[in-house]
């Protein structure tokens, strides 16, 4: 007998369309969604709705994008979520991942280009077997793949010397902030290696922040002096 599994979507309004997607395409997997326009009722407290739904859920899906890290509702959510401890899967949209909130993991997260690894994930859990589905319509896979430095741990690098003008050629989002350029030409340690929200792309961490933002390797160089 299969679980009855339910996954609680939390998103920014402004991503109704590509939270409703992720909804159908998780009920073809023939587990339950929460999603609060289909299921909270006219006249239904709204805070009393989202803490009964997000108790009786598996999984916490949050849909990362540049309205929703800026939501206070979707924040507020994630913290109910974390202390329920549930299962917490980061879905970016059009973020990057030094704009991931400092409480998730980058090794959890997942670019919405990589969508179906979760829901053969859910498959998994449920324990069906479905064939393998044609790519998401809300994601656009990468069609080519670039050759990678794959610097090692406790290695010597310096950071580019000028501010970059492009996230990165591997097609990874990985973002570049404005804390970031006060370390600019400067010589640093690779502390740790993360995969980045695309799969199998490497980022790292330095010590010379102490690990606080992930480094796409274009903006790395070997340090020889």
């Amino acid at each position: 007998m299969n679980h009855a599994m339910k996954i609680f979507i939390s998103h920014s309004s402004r991503d109704k369309w590509a939270a409703r997607k992720i909804a159908q395409e998780i009920g073809t997997l023939k587990a339950e969604t929460f999603l609060d326009e289909k299921d909270i009722e006219t006249g239904e407290s709204i805070d009393h709705s989202i803490k009964k739904h997000l108790k009786n859920s598996d999984h916490f899906l949050l849909l990362l994008s540049p309205a929703s890290v800026k939501s206070e509702w979707v924040l507020i959510e994630l913290g109910g979520a974390l202390a329920l401890g549930k299962t917490i899967i980061p879905i970016l949209l059009y973020v990057g991942a030094n704009e991931i909130p400092k409480a998730i993991s980058l090794k959890l997260a997942r670019d919405i280009n990589d969508i179906e690894k979760y829901y053969d994930e859910v498959r998994q859990k449920i324990g069906i077997r479905i064939a393998k589905s044609a790519p998401s319509p809300i994601a656009k896979k990468q069609t080519t793949q670039t050759k990678t430095k794959q610097f090692k741990i406790g290695e010597k690098i310096k950071i580019a010397p000028q501010k970059p003008a492009i996230l990165t050629s591997t097609g990874l989002k990985v973002g570049w902030v404005d804390s970031m350029d006060a370390y600019v030409g400067l010589p640093a340690k690779i502390m740790q290696t993360a995969i980045g929200p695309s799969s199998g792309v490497v980022v790292y961490l330095l010590d010379i922040d102490q690990g606080q933002h992930a480094w796409a390797e274009e903006w790395l160089v070997p340090d020889n002096s």
